[in-house]
């Protein structure tokens, strides 16, 4: 039979379960919050500021917040159909986004903080699609800063 600690054994016991709970919530803490940024790391800061579907092409403008500057720039466009398949007849309806296609759009090099338009033509089999996402792609070159003063 073993005897549970009491006294000082007890109390140093607690003390470290407390601090390596604490511990380990902060490491939590801190991994969840490094997430986003991991996220808009991997196309280096490409963002679409404003896009609108017509019937029969895509409009928008992207801009680089990066401080590279960002060189042939391709925009990936995904379009999806979402049919919903029901479940079962008394739950939720579950929605499939099967794959229509994808068609891309080139753009001229885009130097820090610079915005650009950009537009697609849906080509026909693509125009039924109920839902689309941008995938923005750059070859990145690091921007040399001039010296200045007289050296």
């Amino acid at each position: 039979m073993s005897r549970q600690p009491t006294g000082i054994a007890a109390h140093l016991s607690r003390e470290i379960m407390r601090t390596a709970a604490g511990r380990l919530l902060i490491l939590l803490l801190l991994a969840v919050s490094l997430l986003p940024y991991q996220a808009s790391a991997e196309n280096k800061d490409l963002v679409i500021l404003k896009s609108e579907r017509w019937i029969d092409t895509m409009k928008g403008t992207i801009k680089n917040m990066s401080a590279d500057r960002a060189e042939e720039v391709v925009i990936v466009v995904r379009f999806f159909d979402g049919t919903a398949t029901p479940a079962r007849p008394h739950r939720r309806k579950h929605t499939t986004r099967q794959e229509l296609g994808r068609q891309t759009v080139t753009l001229p090099p885009l130097d820090s903080g610079q915005e650009a338009p950009f537009e697609v033509e849906i080509a026909e089999k693509h125009r039924t699609a109920t839902s689309f996402k941008f995938e923005p792609h750059a070859i990145w070159r690091a921007m040399s800063r001039a010296r200045s003063g007289g050296r």
